[in-house]
């Protein structure tokens, strides 16, 4: 009986399927950015209307959620400005046609999301980081140790763009781009998560709150290494990936 093989593919073949997968990715990642910028944003703005009350109205009581922010005014505001600045610049610094378009406002917008990042890391850690709704001895330990983490990982990761664009690297400045965004949009995935978990679950927020956090951070991580590696080109920038892909 003659034996049956397959001849392997060839390096065109594998190309060809990168390319479409490339492709398909990138319109599936618009639409999850749109999502997640839709949570984000209204995540943000109800709590900068949620401040505005606190302060018009001084002495009214909080839950232990909310006190922190109360407690906390300057280091709040600082946490949600540079959000909202975030989410303004974040999504222009990864469309092509701006970056060859319009240089100079991606360079400004690029100094924008790098300053708001920095300093959202630094009051992000000053709010859940020192003072967890649940408290450093208990269950809000969780949220304080992945406050501390992802923090720390989004400053590495801007400075390291910073650094990777200032020796005109700008393919690594591309890829610790996609990690900072990636990083920075996982409070919106963990507001998503919070949701889905807190409907179908008997879960405590206490409990919920910090794993959440754990989860969006390793979900948001990993998909920007997905797509790192799948969209990486040889040198040092001077090529895109969808320059490759329409020369073949």
């Amino acid at each position: 009986m003659a034996e049956i093989t397959q001849s392997p593919s060839s390096p065109e073949d594998t190309f060809t399927s990168r390319k479409v997968l490339r492709h398909r990715l990138e319109q599936i990642g618009w639409v999850v950015v749109g999502l997640m910028l839709v949570v984000g944003v209204g995540s943000t703005i109800n709590r900068m209307v949620f401040m505005a009350h606190a302060m018009a109205e001084p002495g009214s009581a909080y839950n232990a959620f909310d006190i922190r922010y109360v407690e906390l005014p300057w280091a709040s505001w600082l946490h949600l400005l540079p959000a909202l600045l975030i989410a303004l610049t974040g999504p222009t610094q990864f469309m092509r046609q701006v970056r060859k378009r319009y240089r100079g406002w991606h360079r400004l917008a690029g100094r924008i999301y790098l300053i708001a990042g920095l300093i959202g890391a630094v009051t992000g850690f000053v709010i859940g980081g020192l003072n967890p709704f649940m408290g450093l001895d208990g269950p809000g330990f969780n949220e304080a140790m992945a406050t501390l983490v992802f923090s720390s990982l989004v400053i590495w990761v801007l400075l390291s763009a910073y650094s990777a664009a200032r020796r005109r690297n700008f393919a690594l400045h591309r890829e610790w781009m996609v990690r900072s965004w990636a990083l920075m949009m996982a409070i919106a995935t963990e507001r998503i998560l919070l949701g889905i978990f807190s409907a179908t679950t008997d879960v405590s927020m206490a409990v919920l709150f910090g794993t959440t956090f754990w989860m969006a951070g390793a979900i948001n991580m990993t998909a920007a290494e997905v797509w790192i590696n799948l969209t990486r080109t040889p040198g040092k920038g001077q090529v895109h990936w969808k320059d490759l892909d329409a020369r073949s």
